[in-house]
């Protein structure tokens, strides 16, 4: 955004803020600067009027002042430095304040005290900004908030007392001009807030106007965060946010200005940049005068109405100079809290792990803003995520399709910390493919016929379906059987025994169903259906199998055959090797309801074939075929689960298990 719009996007945003006192103390603690001009300190009566400046400064009473940072104007010497920080500071909360090393110049002069457990100094410099007249030196103190290292979290301080007095704008506007020079010459980016005793009287002032304008070099362009655009000397309609004098009727020998509180001659003017609601910025709302309440305006802070603050707030006010302090909070930039590593662990591809990205920063600091991009073979379910301060984030990393295995990869984070701004995370995980649940150990078959034949009631036997993992290995889940069901067939159809493990890998599960003919309507067809429902193992990943169906028939005759002679069968099959196991030899039966070529082979668990029984033209018939457990080479197979498997034109192949023993 170009700086003239962005700067007038600032005041509208402020307008909605201008003059709105504030109700409750800030939600959380960033970092707080007060300014506070304490007029000519310690001068003679310094002792007397340091038990005051603990009353105004007290978090324990409010915590309106309640600071990490406080810079003060009018300080006469180090002494007062020293004194300030110890009898005020010190005193009220031991131990925690430090400050920065007086320069002593031509005037009275500029203090910084810091919370060295909140901010790092840096360093300062000063400079007097109007060669012509050397009246006060402005100084520059360069601080960081503690946790933070890079450039960008840093802030500029600088503390300036301007001139006194209408007729002066002349001498004003030149040594605004050299502070807009200095702060033009920081580095691009730099963050910079200007504060101080400006005794500027109107908006339109020369001097005021020179800190705002446009210039070809913006980076010490600043802005109002009040937007207080008017004369604000004597202007009642600007009451709420005059700085100056607390007393109308002054204490006796103080030589305070007095004149009640008529003048914003206090503020704060941060750059551009501190206003974008991004890393190191003003929190709206948070500008305020300590103490003024609307309501006294050309009055003593002690007048009637009492400030909220109470009264023995407002004499410490009144007493301890003619200056109010200001306070204004700053977000500092966002931090991000990740892991180094995240490990899925074994899953089946198309899992997800979840990844904690938090932003361990104080609230109100900036929200941690946060890009996600992963290398070959995972992928994140979100592109970005905004993190508020004092939060964490749950971000899903998925693996992707591809091959099954161990993998590694890196998820790379790109955010808003300023010292962590791409953090790599390192991915690994053991993937595996989906099981595949199937009737046929080598092909997808997810339906087939079960027929018991025709026969006089008494005359049947049982039959028996297997389901497998088909093609299953050490880089594939195992599948899960999660229910067995047969439907129809009058009730007669039933399980009357189950093999193999219900987590079926390389070796399947064997249903013998049973067929009750015992009443049945003789000439009368009986069909059922056996479902097996399954699913992948219960790993990350796992999702549900297609049913297995198989369809189950009998046919029940009311007497012997018409026709002699063996009847035709109506349905192919594969029948159950026997014996089985193997140990010397098994014979393999199987009918042909139809002509064709048919093959009948014997594969080993990995799906490789050992031996080819027979690859011919069949006519209808029952068949009997023997192995004597040698491959096709006649070596004899080694001791193992083997699969029979007939297959052929029209027909879906059908597998038998046999095992052999040696």
């Amino acid at each position: 955004m170009a700086p003239e719009r962005c700067l007038a996007a600032l005041k509208r945003a402020a307008l909605a803020i201008l003059f709105v006192l504030p109700t409750a103390a800030p939600a959380a603690h960033a970092l707080k600067i007060v300014n506070y001009n304490i007029t000519n300190y310690p001068s003679a009566n310094g002792a007397g009027r340091d038990p005051y400046f603990r009353i105004v400064m007290a978090p324990t009473v409010t915590d309106t002042v309640r600071a990490d940072i406080v810079v003060s104007q009018e300080l006469q010497s180090q002494a007062g430095v020293d004194e300030f920080r110890n009898s005020v500071l010190n005193t009220l909360e031991p131990g925690m304040w430090a400050s920065a090393p007086f320069t002593n110049g031509n005037d009275t002069d500029n203090a910084l005290f810091y919370k060295p457990s909140k901010v790092q100094f840096l360093g300062q410099w000063s400079f007097y900004p109007n060669p012509a007249n050397l009246l006060r030196l402005v100084n520059c103190y360069r601080l960081k908030p503690v946790g933070y290292s890079d450039g960008s979290a840093e802030l500029r301080i600088y503390s300036q007392h301007l001139k006194a007095s209408q007729g002066f704008e002349s001498q004003r506007l030149a040594e605004a001009t050299g502070i807009r020079d200095s702060m033009n010459a920081v580095p691009p980016g730099t963050h910079c807030i200007l504060l101080g005793d400006f005794n500027i009287y109107t908006s339109t002032e020369p001097a005021f106007q020179k800190l705002l304008e446009n210039q070809a070099d913006n980076d010490g362009r600043v802005y109002d965060p009040l937007n207080a655009v008017g004369a604000w000397h004597d202007g009642s309609s600007f009451a709420p946010i005059h700085s100056q004098c607390p007393c109308l009727s002054c204490p006796t020998g103080s030589g305070f200005s007095g004149g009640g509180l008529d003048d914003r001659f206090d503020m704060f003017l941060p750059t551009l940049n501190m206003g974008s609601g991004e890393g190191l910025s003003v929190v709206p709302g948070s500008y305020h005068p300590v103490g003024n309440d609307g309501l006294h305006f050309n009055l003593n802070i002690t007048d009637p109405p009492t400030i909220p603050e109470g009264a023995t707030y407002a004499n410490a006010l009144w007493t301890a100079s003619d200056h109010l302090p200001i306070r204004i909070v700053f977000q500092v930039p966002a931090k991000i809290g990740v892991a180094s590593s995240l490990d899925f662990g074994t899953v089946i591809v198309g899992a997800t792990a979840d990844l904690s990205v938090s932003n361990p920063a104080v609230p109100p600091a900036d929200e941690l803003n946060c890009t996600f991009a992963a290398s070959a073979g995972f992928s994140p379910l979100t592109g970005s995520a905004d993190v508020p301060a004092g939060s964490a984030a749950t971000i899903g990393i998925a693996t992707t399709p591809g091959a099954p295995g161990p993998r590694a990869g890196t998820l790379t984070v790109g955010c808003d910390d300023p010292d962590q701004p791409s953090p790599a995370v390192s991915l690994a995980a053991n993937v595996l493919d989906h099981a595949s649940a199937s009737l046929d150990p080598q092909a997808a078959v997810l339906q087939e016929t079960l027929d018991f034949g025709s026969h006089e009631p008494g005359g049947f036997s049982t039959e028996s379906a297997s389901v497998y993992n088909r093609g299953y290995s050490s880089l594939q889940a195992r599948l899960q059987i999660g229910s067995e069901t047969i439907t129809g067939g009058d009730g007669r159809f039933s399980i009357a025994e189950v093999s193999g493990s219900p987590l079926v890998a390389d070796s399947a599960r064997t249903y013998v169903i049973a067929f009750d003919d015992a009443g049945a309507t003789q000439d009368s067809t009986y069909e059922a259906n056996l479902t097996v429902a399954s699913a992948d193992e219960a790993l990350p990943g796992a999702a549900a199998q297609p049913d297995l169906m198989v369809t189950l028939t009998a046919r029940v005759q009311s007497g012997p055959a018409a026709a002699p002679g063996p009847a035709a069968p109506a349905v192919t099959r594969l029948h159950a090797p026997a014996p089985n196991p193997l140990a010397s030899a098994s014979v393999v039966r199987f009918d042909l309801a139809r002509p064709g070529r048919t093959r009948v082979e014997v594969f080993d668990l990995t799906g490789r074939r050992v031996a080819l029984l027979a690859d011919r033209d069949y006519p209808v018939g029952r068949y009997a075929l023997s192995w004597s457990g040698r491959d096709d080479a006649g070596a004899e197979v080694g001791p193992a689960v083997y699969f029979v498997r007939l297959s052929g034109p029209g027909l879906h192949p059908q597998s038998a298990r046999l095992a052999v023993v040696r």
